[in-house]
């Protein structure tokens, strides 16, 4: 790993764990073993470093895929995409890099971007699930924005280290097909 890329990760995971007003120059020189004056060689701003963590945990988050299993039961197609989910939330970049969209996105254009990227993942994710199966269209129509608003929900609070997963929505969704 270079040490542009070290500094981002760093970074990510000072605001992920410490929040926005911890990360300073001068805590992330000293995370980074470098001097404050060393960190204006790789960056011009903290607003530059933030925006490039933002970038590179997006492109970390899209290299692992969004591709889906859709084949099987209702039931088998939910825990496929739950296990997915899970594998891909809780690696430990992808978890920094959401912890710190999600403590941003109120704040800052680019983290809100985000935020609205990944819900849109989330709720085409939903879509093309809920579709797959075989059932009435109003009961799908009416599914779709459920199960996408209770993913993202169930995203947030596994990001603030509550007891959550995606398992919760899952047998939600599966109740309405019983």
């Amino acid at each position: 790993m270079n040490k542009k890329d070290e500094i981002l990760r760093c970074a990510l995971e000072i605001v992920s764990l410490k929040g926005m007003d911890a990360l300073t120059l001068n805590s992330l020189s000293e995370a980074v073993g470098l001097s404050k004056a060393s960190m204006y060689h790789y960056f011009s701003s903290k607003e530059e470093i933030i925006s490039q963590m933002l970038d590179m945990g997006h492109r970390n988050i899209k290299k692992n895929g969004f591709l889906l299993d859709l084949s099987g039961e209702p039931k088998d197609v939910l825990e496929k995409a739950a296990e997915k989910w899970e594998n891909m939330f809780l690696d430990e970049d992808n978890w920094h890099f959401l912890r710190a969209v999600f403590s941003l996105h109120l704040s800052f254009p680019k983290a809100q971007d985000e935020y609205r990227s990944l819900f849109l993942m989330l709720s085409s994710q939903a879509s093309v699930i809920i579709s797959s199966f075989n059932t009435d269209q109003e009961k799908k129509r009416a599914l779709i924005p459920l199960y996408s608003s209770a993913l993202m929900m169930s995203l947030e609070r596994i990001l603030e280290d509550e007891e959550a997963d995606f398992s919760t929505p899952l047998l939600g969704v599966l109740s309405l097909f019983n």
